[in-house]
């Protein structure tokens, strides 16, 4: 039992590790809705692998933290964010805000509109495809 534990620990220290570039990157602000002075954690995408990778890594607000493990639930007005997230430079963040946007698509007329416009890269459907929110 204490290895599965110092493997937690060594994972999660790594995963810390990205806190600065991830900072850098959102220039402190949710990568999602753009919250500012905000407590902003690393969410690591689902499926999470068994090697922390950067590239799997966002830093977002509790409030989109709780919204995406909640998406069926939340309101019509709490997912607004995602209009503007879909328009993210970053993929991992773009590729979010569209899996995001695909699953409520049926219950709200804007996200459905909102996918149309949108441009999906190869990249950004590679990482569409492995997304399990």
């Amino acid at each position: 039992m204490a290895k599965g534990l110092d493997r937690d620990r060594e994972r999660k220290s790594k995963v810390l590790f990205f806190g600065k570039d991830l900072a850098r990157r959102s220039k402190s602000s949710c990568e999602l809705c753009e919250a500012k002075n905000e407590s902003l954690k690393i969410y690591e995408v689902p499926p999470i692998n068994e090697e922390p990778q950067f590239e799997q890594c966002m830093f977002i607000c509790e409030q989109c933290s709780k919204i995406l493990d909640n998406l069926n639930k939340a309101g019509e007005n709490d997912l607004r964010f995602l209009n503007s997230a879909v328009w993210s430079e970053v993929p991992i963040v773009k590729a979010v805000a569209i899996y995001a946007l695909r699953k409520i698509k049926d219950k709200y007329t804007w996200a459905e509109e909102t996918l149309e416009t949108v441009y999906i890269e190869e990249e950004v459907e590679s990482l569409l495809e492995k997304i399990e929110i």
